[in-house]
């Protein structure tokens, strides 16, 4: 497969992401602009000048938890799936040490005491690491939406949401691993007003086809 059509393809998921962004918040086009500007220069970097990974493959998969950072969140607590989908960009040296991409999905429950909702992301990520060490980092920014924009007492102004993390991934085995997650999710500015975001530790079990 060719740069020029890596390229191409990577042209076309930013349209229909811009075009979505569109339908959900009319006034958000130039900023989500902004904001995936730096994903889509990685991404076309690494098509100009890597070997093509492991594309077209599913993995890895799980579940994943946990809490708010902050107790004025009304004990906020995330459950959620996640599968994983490899994209044809990666860059690595002959040791093994590089980065790949991936297009991550989610679906699950955000709740508090009072209230609980679905929340779901999908959005690009790079994995740090190398496959012959156990353990891997993992970056990531999404696009969220959720079915309410109040839980309990506070109010996140909106269903249209952004999710960034910071991942530990420790493969316990080639097929099984556990991580350890930093999430932040926020409307970014996007909906106005205010933008109070909330701050989450989550635990999870990661299986690899």
């Amino acid at each position: 497969m060719g740069a020029s059509t890596l390229d191409e393809r990577c042209l076309n998921f930013v349209e229909l992401w811009l075009h979505l962004m569109r339908l959900i918040n009319p006034n958000s086009g130039q900023a989500m602009k902004s904001i995936l500007l730096m994903v889509i220069a990685a991404l076309a970097l690494l098509s100009a000048i890597a070997s093509p990974a492991a594309a077209g493959n599913w993995g890895p998969a799980g579940v994943r938890g946990g809490v708010s950072v902050d107790g004025k969140d009304d004990g906020a607590y995330l459950i959620e799936a996640f599968g994983t989908y490899q994209l044809p960009w990666g860059l690595r040296n002959k040791a093994g040490w590089g980065v790949g991409t991936e297009v991550a999905i989610t679906a699950g429950t955000l709740s508090t005491e009072e209230d609980n909702g679905f929340i779901g992301t999908l959005g690009p990520a790079f994995r740090l690491g190398n496959p012959q060490f156990p353990l891997e980092l993992d970056l990531g920014i999404s696009i969220a939406i959720i079915s309410r924009d109040r839980f309990g007492l506070k109010d996140y102004n909106g269903i249209q949401q952004f999710v960034s993390h910071a991942e530990l991934i420790y493969h316990v085995t080639p097929g099984f691993g556990l991580s350890y997650r930093f999430q932040h999710m926020s409307n970014a500015g996007f909906n106005g007003g205010p933008n109070p975001g909330i701050n989450m530790h989550l635990i999870g079990i990661n299986w690899y086809p």
